[in-house]
């Protein structure tokens, strides 16, 4: 079994296909975060909730339970895998994203969440359509030179190409 390291997720190699899962760093400071958050809406509720509007201690309770519950769901899976098998299958734990050689490339798109710049990795498929990776550790990332290495190593295990689609509205430009 080969194990590759690309920061915020493990990469490993094994007889019948590939393995990605994050990396415990990335998910301690994922979970981290969340129960920090949580608490702290939480503790303003408490210290608030007598003399502050009513509407502002709700807001702050749900708030606090909101992001108590995005905790839980980022501890639930944080050793859930993203599997790619020798044929070309792809899965994310049992959810299988899709079947044996079905994936066209790995593409790089601007981020339907998020902020400005922000991107995903995708997978496209024969057929034209895109899949989206369903986990917080593997969906969104800051810029595409930070989405660029897990795109490759992804690709890499699928046989296919890198495509970004920012090099494909450049070379859309180029030609209008």
């Amino acid at each position: 079994m080969e194990t590759a390291k690309l920061a915020p997720i493990v990469v490993k190699r094994r007889d019948d296909g590939w393995e990605f899962v994050p990396s415990s760093t990335l998910t301690s400071l994922i979970i981290g975060g969340f129960v920090v958050g949580s608490a702290f809406y939480l503790y303003l509720f408490t210290v608030l909730i007598r003399s502050a509007n009513p509407l502002i201690s709700v807001t702050l309770l749900l708030s606090g339970v909101l992001i108590g519950a995005m905790a839980i769901r980022a501890w639930r899976t944080r050793n859930t895998s993203l599997n790619v098998e020798n044929g070309g299958r792809v899965s994310y734990g049992e959810q299988e994203l899709c079947a044996a050689g079905a994936v066209r490339s790995i593409r790089i798109v601007p981020s339907v969440g998020g902020e400005v710049g922000d991107c995903e990795v995708r997978l496209e498929l024969a057929d034209g359509s895109q899949v989206a990776i369903p986990s917080q550790y593997f969906a969104g990332f800051k810029s595409r030179k930070h989405a660029r290495p897990f795109a490759e190593e992804f690709a890499k295990a699928l046989g296919v190409q890198v495509t970004d689609s920012a090099d494909t509205l450049k070379q859309e430009d180029e030609h209008s």
